[in-house]
């Protein structure tokens, strides 16, 4: 016996809103591998900044000839590392937080609060932030803009470039944590709990 059409839609639905919910969990999860690389990039940018810092330092108090580079080059990696790694801090939950709001544990609470804070607060601030990065960036690179220091005296357009990769990535993370919230507060988290228990203490 055929079922009924009424019923075939009944059956549908929930076939629908489990493919958007694996779209959802797709687009977030491959913004927090996104993050997760530019962290790693960040992290490797600390290391050659303590490199170069250290060989900045052999030049100019051991044989007395230090590099015309070295300021530059050690402020930009020192700017692209912190930049590079926002996302990924947002990601994780790393970033440091007043626990005001959040001193009864109250998960629902926190998710709430959190959903609230990154919508009405640090979504529309980054989004106008980025946007005025790109305009700095833009102008950098058509008036081919130099540092103004030194004998080096480089271009500035691809550190600006670099801010404006890392304050997109943070606004994009941020797109992301408001999804993760608001699936938690509908009763469908887009994270694995075994994978992610203790992140849950922090509104996820």
């Amino acid at each position: 016996m055929r079922p009924r059409p009424a019923l075939r839609a009944g059956l549908r639905a929930p076939e629908g809103k489990r493919a958007s919910g694996d779209i959802m969990r797709a687009l977030v999860r491959t913004m927090d591998s996104v993050s997760r690389f530019f962290g790693a990039v960040g992290a490797v940018l600390v290391i050659v900044l303590v490199t170069l810092m250290l060989y900045d330092v052999v030049m100019r108090y051991v044989f007395n000839a230090p590099t015309i580079w070295g300021n530059d080059v050690n402020t930009w990696l020192m700017g692209a590392s912190f930049v590079l790694s926002i996302a990924y801090a947002m990601s994780t939950d790393s970033h440091v937080r007043v626990d005001l709001l959040y001193t009864d544990h109250n998960r629902s609470r926190m998710r709430l609060v959190d959903l609230i804070g990154l919508t009405l607060i640090v979504l529309p601030t980054l989004a106008w932030v980025t946007w005025g990065l790109a305009e700095h960036f833009l102008e950098a690179y058509r008036i081919g803009e130099r540092s103004g220091s030194g004998g080096w005296n480089p271009i500035v357009w691809p550190f600006k470039l670099i801010i404006f990769v890392g304050f997109a990535l943070f606004t994009l993370q941020t797109v992301a944590e408001i999804l993760k919230r608001a699936a938690a507060l509908l009763g469908r988290p887009l994270d694995a709990p075994a994978a992610d228990a203790d992140r849950l203490e922090h509104g996820i």
